[in-house]
């Protein structure tokens, strides 16, 4: 019968080498951040400062990510890749704001105009 002691000096060491074991390299997670971030540019992040911030923030968090993962350390990859995509899903949002309020602006010039047309 092993003694308790060494029953927990082996748990713990199954528990190290489990963990320690390495998580799958997080290719699905590289793809939907740069999709992210892709999609943010194409919205037009890069023209609104505030989006601008976070497209680049989710930039560098991937560009970490990747060495990461080069190194062998695909855990802490995979959640530097999902701050990079929230980044990214973030300066998307912001840049979809910046639109629409652009175009309600523009709607309300427009409303503005027709109703000095008619008062005259």
């Amino acid at each position: 019968m092993p003694k308790p002691r060494s029953r927990w000096s082996a748990i713990v060491i199954v528990i190290a080498a489990l963990g320690c074991g390495g998580a799958p390299k997080p290719e699905g997670r590289v793809a939907s951040s740069q999709g992210a971030i892709r999609g943010a540019a194409e919205a037009g992040a890069e023209g609104v400062p505030r989006a601008t911030l976070h497209m680049k923030l989710a930039q560098e968090q991937r560009e970490q990510a990747l060495e990461l993962i080069k190194s062998g350390e695909n855990h802490r990859a995979e959640l530097l890749l999902a701050r990079a995509e929230a980044d990214a899903e973030l300066a998307l949002a912001l840049a979809r704001e910046a639109t629409a309020k652009a175009e309600a602006d523009k709607v309300d010039e427009e409303l503005e105009s027709i109703s000095k047309q008619a008062e005259d």
